[in-house]
């Protein structure tokens, strides 16, 4: 019996619809203790001084945990150039100083509050235009050390990943031309703002950790913790929970380091939920963008040839901005015919939050770009939009950029 047109009633609507949902925010086990995190109030700057005397002193706090705790060798999704803790500098406000578990929520936040810390401030790098040139700062002055996960792949100074392609054909293309339209869009960074917080709840026994998350993808979880840890994939346990929203925003770790540190410092399972500041500052957002497009038309009003330039934001690591950063190579001629076309895509490191996915991971601020530079292109012509777009729209048999035949477009 064919399932296609039938209703197929979700799993989780019956527990959510009545309210017995348990999300991750509400896990609580037996002698659990709770955690916070205390964060570099500056985007740069060395740190010139931690004092967590104080807060190791306060009646009820468990334990502080700090970089000298933690493992120092650094991770990344695609480059390894993120650590647990700042290390001597700072590189993003909101990046984690210090970690705090006490016997309740309050308490810990009152903990991290009583940390001292001197932060000798920097000018930060947060302008993607300034950060390619030659006089700006490093973010990371030793970028050269950073390994790849798996295949390296173009990336230098400020920037952790540039992919081109050029066919060819392109300056004939525009030499040609009766028109060259030209623009450049910008987009701003967007928060994905999910409902619940994210949160988690870290067991340490036997060796083992046993980590509670409401997140999208919990095998990364694992695998990156374990990373992060410098343990075995197998000597972490994941349990899912109901996802109060992530829209992209729960596809890596954030605070399951911090947890499982605690966890294993104290013995006993440690909790921590951002408070929605937190997580404004420091989540994983859609990166913000420079879009900068030339099309050279034709006086009939088809498209011979364009050129694009992108950049976008990594903030102070990559993440999975090499991923991102293909993305325009698919996105950059469709949906319509336009001849050959040069493409570049930069991922930049500023002194920001690190960036992530969101839905429609970078293909907003590509289609928005190439949508209002089509009306631009008509307007100049003096062609209604829409019969543009239909005289230049892609057929069967047509290929797109990235060498894909599509058969039936």
């Amino acid at each position: 019996m064919s399932e296609l047109g039938a209703a197929t009633p979700r799993k989780d609507a019956d527990p959510q619809v009545r309210g017995t949902a348990a999300y991750g925010v509400d896990v609580s086990l037996p002698g659990m203790i709770h955690g916070a995190i205390l964060r570099s109030p500056v985007a740069k700057g060395r740190i010139r001084r931690l004092d967590t005397s104080k807060a190791e002193a306060m009646p009820g706090v468990w334990a502080v945990v700090t970089a000298t705790d933690a493992p120092s060798h650094r991770t990344g999704l695609k480059i390894r150039d993120e650590r647990v803790f700042a290390a001597g500098s700072v590189s993003f406000e909101g990046e984690p100083l210090a970690a705090v578990a006490a016997e309740s929520r309050d308490l810990a936040r009152r903990a991290v509050a009583a940390i001292e810390v001197d932060i000798e401030e920097e000018q930060p790098v947060v302008d993607m235009d300034y950060a390619l040139t030659d006089d700006a700062p490093l973010v990371h002055p030793e970028w050269q050390a950073y390994e790849p996960v798996g295949d390296d792949f173009p990336r230098g100074g400020n920037v952790c990943a540039d992919m081109s392609s050029d066919p060819g054909g392109v300056e004939e293309a525009f030499a040609g031309a009766d028109h060259i339209i030209e623009d450049e869009y910008r987009s701003q960074r967007q928060y994905q703002a999910y409902l619940e917080p994210k949160g988690v709840v870290a067991v340490y026994e036997g060796g083992r950790y046993t980590v509670h998350i409401a997140h999208q993808y919990p095998f990364r979880v694992r695998d990156r913790l374990a990373e992060i840890l410098g343990i075995s994939s197998s000597d972490v346990r994941i349990v899912g929970h109901h996802i109060g929203g992530g829209f992209g925003a729960k596809l890596d770790v954030s605070l399951e380091p911090y947890a499982a540190l605690l966890a294993r410092a104290t013995g006993r399972p440690v909790k921590i939920v951002n408070e929605r500041s937190e997580d404004l500052i420091t989540c994983q957002s859609r990166e913000d963008a420079i879009f900068r497009v030339r099309s050279a038309v034709s006086s009939d009003g088809r498209i011979l040839g364009r050129e694009i330039d992108v950049l976008i934001g990594a903030g102070a690591a990559g993440t999975d901005g090499p991923y991102l950063a293909s993305i325009a190579f698919i996105l950059a001629g469709a949906p319509y015919r336009v001849g050959p076309t040069r493409v570049r895509c930069r991922s930049v490191y500023t002194n920001t939050a690190p960036t992530g996915a969101y839905r429609g991971v970078s293909g907003t601020h590509i289609i928005f770009g190439l949508e209002r530079h089509t009306d631009h292109i008509a307007q100049a012509l003096g062609m209604d939009r829409r019969e543009f777009r239909l005289k230049n729209l892609i057929t069967d048999g047509d290929t797109l950029l990235n060498g894909q035949e599509l058969p039936d477009a």
